[in-house]
């Protein structure tokens, strides 16, 4: 049993997924990184879905750049503060080697990142909060991390548990416009 299929459990992939399909080579050409395959799979089953109403992977196909613009601008967004305030950024960001990579985000503005050391099926889950500038660390890999979240078995300190929002019941309820 892989974390994929308790996610399937928990909420079934809906029959039309938003923003599912698309080229992973060019994905990863413009990241200049390979991406963990349990995302891979998350997006190709679950599109841009919107979990517990809350948090939502960032699908690098269709209507929006959810990954790779925003990826790509999260240094030069982000090195202002760090520089002033180096004590309050633990780690690096993309692109620099092992930066933070943006997986998903909450409503909140919350960034669920890898930690992009070693090989992609390994890289660590860190959860982070950009106004308030913590960080929350999970060894886990995406899929393993949201499961967690959506079960209750995985807190961070960064959002509120799933359980604080309303369950998916049903296909739609998790599609975004």
């Amino acid at each position: 049993m892989t974390a994929f299929d308790d996610l399937t459990r928990l909420i079934p992939p809906p029959s039309q997924p938003l923003w599912a399909n698309g080229d992973w080579n060019t994905v990863e050409t413009a990241l200049a990184v390979e991406l963990p395959s349990d995302f891979k799979q998350l997006i190709e089953s679950y599109g841009a879905y919107y979990f517990s109403e809350f948090l939502t992977p960032l699908a690098p196909f269709g209507g929006r750049d959810l990954l790779v613009g925003p990826a790509k601008r999260m240094l030069d967004q982000e090195r202002g503060f760090r520089d002033g305030n180096p004590e309050k950024c633990p780690y690096p960001f993309y692109p620099e080697p092992g930066g933070l990579l943006p997986w998903a985000g909450t409503d909140n503005g919350d960034r669920v990142c890898w930690l992009t050391e070693g090989q992609p099926d390994g890289w660590t889950v860190v959860c982070w909060n950009p106004r308030g500038w913590y960080y929350d660390t999970h060894p886990v890999s995406a899929v393993e991390f949201l499961v967690g979240w959506l079960s209750g078995d995985i807190s961070t300190s960064v959002f509120p548990d799933a359980a604080e929002f309303a369950a998916d019941t049903d296909d739609n309820e998790g599609e975004r416009d």
